[in-house]
């Protein structure tokens, strides 16, 4: 029977396996975080330790939510959903994510430094989406700089030759190795965290975006991400 199926659909078997196997993966390794924290929490009210409980409690929230992340991220790779495009104000989209990350960069002592080219009107794109795309890059990048010397720098502008906004995720971590791999499925610079897919999906939705994006990396010094969308709509 495999000798019938073409190659198309042999990649799709093959890729489909590959998500079960990550997913697997990921889940058990969060299970037996979950199963270590378990115990710990039932000691921790049984000797009514109130204050072991609650750091316990708040790991656990935090496994919980990294399942979350993994089964929302298969969905989104799998489904690679058409965005519905509409106009929406770049800047403040921008400005909204990273008002929401904030605690989380504040938690780790990390500065974030937020430049917007107000010459950005309306942008035809998918809101939703589009936050998916700069929250992924931003929590890339609070979790990889170091805690109290760490700085993220988001920038907007409009580049009027070309047409496109453009949007830069720069932070001053230790650099990216193997920067060509990023984008690819399932890979990833931080073991047993999520399922690799955070960039590939971002990806995707900057290329049905009729965009682009791509990493430039310095080791020990910075690392900038590029994304570059159409200032109007792709069908008009």
């Amino acid at each position: 029977m495999m000798d019938k199926l073409t190659e198309q659909q042999k990649k799709h078997m093959a890729e489909a396996g590959q998500v079960v196997l990550n997913m697997s993966h990921g889940i058990k390794n969060i299970a037996q975080s979950m199963r270590s924290g378990r115990e710990v929490m039932d000691k921790a009210l049984e000797s009514g330790d109130l204050e072991a409980a609650k750091r316990t409690w708040s790991i656990l929230r935090q496994n919980l939510g990294r399942i979350e992340k993994l089964v929302l991220d298969m969905l989104k790779f799998s489904r690679d959903e058409t965005p519905n495009l509409k106009p929406c104000d770049f800047n403040r989209l921008v400005e909204s994510v990273v008002e929401m990350l904030r605690p989380q960069a504040d938690q780790r002592k990390v500065s974030i430094l937020v430049q917007v080219d107000e010459n950005i009107k309306q942008v035809s794109m998918d809101p939703e989406q589009m936050a998916d795309v700069v929250m992924n890059l931003l929590i890339n990048a609070i979790e990889t700089v170091e805690s109290k010397t760490g700085q993220v720098i988001v920038r907007t502008e409009l580049d009027a030759k070309s047409q496109q906004v453009v949007l830069r995720v720069s932070d001053n971590g230790g650099g990216i190795e193997n920067i060509n791999q990023i984008f690819e499925p399932f890979y990833s610079t931080r073991p047993n965290v999520g399922a690799g897919l955070g960039l590939t999906i971002t990806r995707q939705i900057i290329q049905n975006h009729a965009g682009t994006i791509d990493a430039q990396s310095v080791p020990n010094k910075e690392t900038v991400f590029t994304v570059r969308i159409p200032a109007n709509s792709p069908n008009s």
